[in-house]
């Protein structure tokens, strides 16, 4: 079911120009970090086979990375001449390392706690053995989706290559500690692997969720509420929209209200005139 879902939701993706491209970039990104991770791990092993492993763990990372970041640097060229203009905006919802917070969250998914210093050898195995599984089985499907774009597809098989030893290399280290006696060791750190991807995984679907949750909550609001009473509003002012003038109190806009046109007339009736002054005046 969850291999369904994911080709149903990566066949959308890859028909999509801007989220093909955007989703190169945060793969880019992710075998980045991912290659920074390992090589920092395997200066600080002290079994010589395993540091040998991560190295060229390392180096198979950073080179998909540059795979990926170059066939995303040719798209853009082609969708740059082509004229399609770049909405930095609209791509960006499209970037799959949102959700994932750096501070939070390791390149393959994991909670920061899944370190080597913080954890020991056989769990940081173990945790790469559970996302080179992972990822393995995404390339396959990106692989298959991709056939209609040669050059990406070629990338997808040429990593799956690589893939396929990691999950190769990091199985047969779990095997060897196993057959020397660290069996509960090995199922326990396994076990707690899968459980950081599942967290992992279940975080970013709340963060996603979250997010449109509140969409469809406004979209609602707005229907249900605001618009009903807008209509109504609108349907009282006969239909006109805008900002409306304020009619003056009693009559026509422009004219004097008949009260004050009456005081006037008093006022000036009583006031007495130049001629009634003067005579005022000559009597005192």
């Amino acid at each position: 079911m969850a291999d369904l879902l994911l080709r149903l939701k990566s066949r959308r993706v890859w028909r999509d120009p801007a989220r093909k491209l955007r989703t190169l970039e945060s793969f880019a990104r992710t075998e980045e970090d991912g290659g920074r991770d390992i090589a920092g791990a395997s200066r600080r092993v002290t079994d010589a086979e395993l540091a040998g492993h991560l190295q060229r763990h390392a180096v198979d990372e950073r080179r998909h990375a540059d795979l990926f970041r170059r066939r995303a640097a040719e798209l853009r060229t082609a969708r740059n001449a082509s004229g399609e203009a770049s909405d930095p905006a609209a791509d960006r919802s499209w970037d799959l390392s949102r959700g994932r917070p750096s501070t939070e969250m390791d390149s393959h998914g994991f909670y920061t706690i899944g370190l080597l210093d913080e954890l020991g050898e056989v769990p940081y195995v173990a945790m790469l053995h559970v996302a080179e599984c992972r990822a393995a089985a995404l390339f396959r499907v990106h692989h298959d989706l991709t056939q209609d774009d040669p050059p990406t597809a070629a990338i997808f098989e040429d990593i799956l290559r690589d893939e396929n030893y990691h999950v190769a290399w990091t199985a047969a280290m779990l095997r060897r500690w196993r057959e020397e006696g660290r069996d509960e060791e090995v199922s326990r750190a396994l076990k707690a692997a899968r459980a950081s991807r599942f967290m992992g995984a279940w975080k970013r679907a709340g963060i996603r969720g979250a997010a449109n949750l509140g969409r469809l909550s406004m979209l609602l609001l707005y229907s249900t509420l605001l618009l009903p009473f807008g209509l109504a509003a609108a349907r009282r002012r006969g239909g006109s929209t805008g900002w409306q003038a304020p009619r003056p109190a009693g009559g026509a806009r422009g004219a004097p209200a008949a009260g004050a046109s009456g005081a006037n007339s008093r006022d000036a009736a009583a006031s007495p005139g130049p001629e009634a002054l003067a005579q005022l005046r000559a009597q005192a």
